[in-house]
């Protein structure tokens, strides 16, 4: 596979280094605040659920079978986290998707690179749009790994390939806004990264691992709007080298 995923994380790393910038400070605040709200609650309403039925069927087993509690939980708890962490993260990237648009856009302006200027009701309407082509994407996929959770031996799977899909997702989401800034399509952002499926790998893992981190998950759709838009910015950059 093409790429680097060493390339690909030290993307997310500038995008975290980023967020104490000035210029960035109103792009970064509002989603703070929100996502620590939404996370918040999810997180403690989640581990809540979950130990309540991990308890109540290992209870059902002979007693000599009582440590599978301890080895369940983990797993239910890896996967639900990922279920959570990226259901109200769609949840709010849809809602802030013009912000981050925003975001990204002066990203691109501040490294000198050319954006077309349009009003803010067309931006509105523009980024929406894109959100939901972006989940009729998820979501079949999405559906498709809650069935595979349920196929004996490969439920096992479950969590890994859980974090494989949303890393990639993850990828396709962050680095997608700095595309719709160039009018470029969906269809383009995915041709985009399978040419270099490693670097986007390597960008989107670390956000998928963040999201499920209490607290830390809060900076994360900031600092991937920001990397994802540097991760486009260095790979326009090799095209037009290589032309």
């Amino acid at each position: 596979m093409r790429g680097s995923l060493k390339q690909g994380f030290a993307f997310f790393v500038q995008g975290l280094r980023a967020l104490s910038a000035p210029q960035y400070r109103l792009y970064v605040w509002l989603p703070l605040l929100l996502n620590a709200v939404l996370m918040g609650a999810a997180t403690y309403w989640a581990v809540q659920l979950l130990d309540t039925w991990v308890t109540q069927l290992v209870v059902q087993l002979p007693s000599w079978l009582a440590f599978l509690y301890w080895l369940l939980m983990p797993l239910a708890l890896l996967a639900v986290m990922l279920l959570l962490a990226y259901s109200f993260s769609t949840l709010l990237m849809l809602v802030l998707a013009p912000l981050c648009g925003l975001l990204s856009e002066k990203v691109d302006r501040q490294a000198g690179v050319c954006v077309p200027a349009e009003p803010w009701y067309k931006l509105l309407w523009r980024t929406l749009k894109r959100e939901l082509i972006k989940l009729a994407y998820l979501l079949p996929r999405y559906l498709l790994l809650l069935l595979l959770g349920w196929i004996p031996v490969v439920n096992i799977l479950a969590p890994l390939l859980w974090l494989l899909f949303m890393a990639w997702f993850a990828a396709l989401q962050y680095v997608n806004y700095a595309f719709d800034n160039h009018r470029l399509s969906f269809a383009d952002l995915r041709k985009a990264s399978q040419q270099e499926r490693l670097t986007f790998l390597g960008f989107g893992l670390p956000i998928a691992l963040v999201l499920m981190v209490p607290i830390l998950n809060w900076f994360v759709m900031p600092a991937a709007v920001i990397g994802g838009t540097l991760l486009s910015q260095e790979r326009q950059l090799r095209t037009k080298q290589t032309r």
